[in-house]
Parts: structure tokens; sequence; C-alpha cells
């Protein structure tokens, strides 16, 4: 619960949220923005939609750009909260105004911008970290039509971001992994089994360079339909197949007659994030020589 409804010209501020109760309570007089009591009625709409969201947002109002937020904000802040509260846009964020000063001039001068996952060196913990934003910045306008401040919704993409480049990291490893086994290593996916993934040992094998983006019977047309169904059942079972000592025969690079090749393979299962089989991981050795 929150505390007594604010007096009529502040019933604006009467939102629920540590951020509300603290503009209640709060002495602006040392703020640019003045007292509540003063703010014209666009800049109360934007404050009151404001702390009623659960999206992080903030609006920085008035020539000084004075700073106002609500509760998913102020944990972006970190230790800048309570502090940061009326005081100028630029002296909260100093360390990255390089960065969004240029966009929030393009924001008062009219322009909305967005920006995914912009990269910012940040000190809200005491120390610079490292961190991604996604967000939007939009002008506001007064009761006469003229720009007055600018208006920001954002989210933290830091968490994604380092995802999905340790991600990228163990790929590149895992790929330099396959460029330098010494066995014939490719990966498919789905059930028409496209190569995703094949090493140069791979495509040697094979007789041919561009096959990644096939599947293997267009890539390999004059591959037995035993070793199709075999990967068909891997997918549709989850079960392992080991084949050893077990001929292929294969048109390699210009040559019209298919060759006999001798090998030892195996066609294991990879599960998506869901435990579902959704391609399998090819493994051999040729043993022809």
């Amino acid at each position: 619960m929150h505390s007594a409804p604010a007096t009529p010209n502040l019933r604006f501020l009467d939102a629920p949220g540590a951020v509300a109760a603290l503009m209640r309570e709060h002495d602006w007089r040392r703020s640019p923005l003045g007292p509540p009591e003063r703010w014209p009625q666009s800049l109360r709409s934007v404050v009151s939609l404001m702390l009623h969201s659960k999206f992080p947002m903030f609006v920085a109002w008035g020539p000084s750009l004075g700073f106002l937020y609500n509760d998913p904000y102020a944990e972006i802040l970190g230790t800048k909260h309570p502090n940061a509260l009326g005081i100028p846009f630029q002296d909260i964020w100093s360390e990255i105004w390089p960065a969004i000063g240029p966009l929030v001039q393009r924001a008062l001068a009219g322009e909305a911008t967005y920006v995914e996952n912009l990269p910012l060196k940040m000190r809200r913990k005491g120390f610079d970290e490292a961190t991604w934003f996604t967000f939007s910045y939009s002008p506001v306008v007064d009761e006469h039509g003229d720009i007055a401040g600018m208006y920001c919704a954002c989210t933290e993409t830091t968490g994604v971001v380092i995802a999905e480049r340790a991600g990228f990291a163990r790929m590149q490893r895992l790929m330099s992994l396959f460029e330098q086994a010494p066995g014939f290593v490719a990966v498919t996916r789905g059930r028409e089994h496209v190569y995703e993934i094949a090493n140069p040992a791979y495509l040697e094998f094979v007789g041919r360079k561009h096959i990644v983006g096939l599947s293997v019977r267009n890539a390999l047309p004059e591959l037995d339909q035993k070793f199709i169904d075999q990967l068909t059942e891997v997918v549709a079972t989850g079960v392992p197949y080991i084949g050893r000592r077990i001929p292929v025969g294969l048109r390699r690079g210009d040559k019209e007659q298919i060759e006999d090749r001798i090998v030892d393979f195996v066609f294991q299962p990879i599960l998506d994030d869901d435990g579902h089989v959704d391609g399998v991981f090819i493994q051999g050795t040729d043993m022809t020589e």
C-alpha cells in the first residue's frame, strides 16, 4: 500500500511505488524543476504515465533537463538513486554524455530516435562497467506546442548481449576445433538434414566445397539412400548410430564414376533447449587406405 492521496494539486503524484513517494516528500527547492505545484500540465501528464508504468522510463524537462524517473529506472541508476531525482540529466550521466548527448539534442530538436543494444560505459555502482541498452528518445511538447523536454523508454540488454557474445565465442572455438580435427566432421539440422557446418576434412572426403546450406540429398545425390534413412532414424529416435568399415560410394570432384571409400563414422543426435532432436553431429574417419 502507498501513502494517503496527495493534495488535489498533486494528485498526479498519487501513484504506488517508492519513487512516487519520494517525489511527494522531496525538497524541490534545489531542483531546476521547482516545486511540483508549479509544474505545467504537460509535465504532470508525462510523470503520471511514467510512475504508473512497469517499464523503465524517465523524462528530462526544461532548459536544464531536470531528471524524473520511475521505480524500474531507479534500478538502472544503481547508487545514483535517489540523488538523481530532479537534478540535470547531464550531471547524472556525465560519463556517457559523449555517447547519448547527440541523441538528446536530436530529441530536443523534434526528432525521435531509437537505438538498439547501444554500448555504454556506466558508473552506477562506484566503478565503470560495460553495459548495453535498447531505448527510444522522444520530444515532449508543452501547452504552447513548444518542445520542453524529452522522454525515454528503455531496457537494459547487457545480459542478452553478453550471453550472445559468449555463445558466439563458444561457436568460434568449436569451429576452430572442427577445422583442426583430423577426422571429417559435419553438422546437419532438421528432418531435411541440411548441412550447417562441415570441416575441411569432410569437404575433402566428399570431394566438393559448397555444401553448407544444402540438404545431404541435394549435396550428395549419389549417396546411397540408406545413409539418409539412418540420419532420419537418428533424428526420430534420438539414438546414435555407429558404423564401422562401411562402404560409401561418392562421385568425388569432377569424376563421373563412383569412388568407393571405407569409413568408420557416428551419427550423434543434437538436442535443442527443449530436449528435442533438431540435428545430427557427423564424425568419421576414412579407413580406405
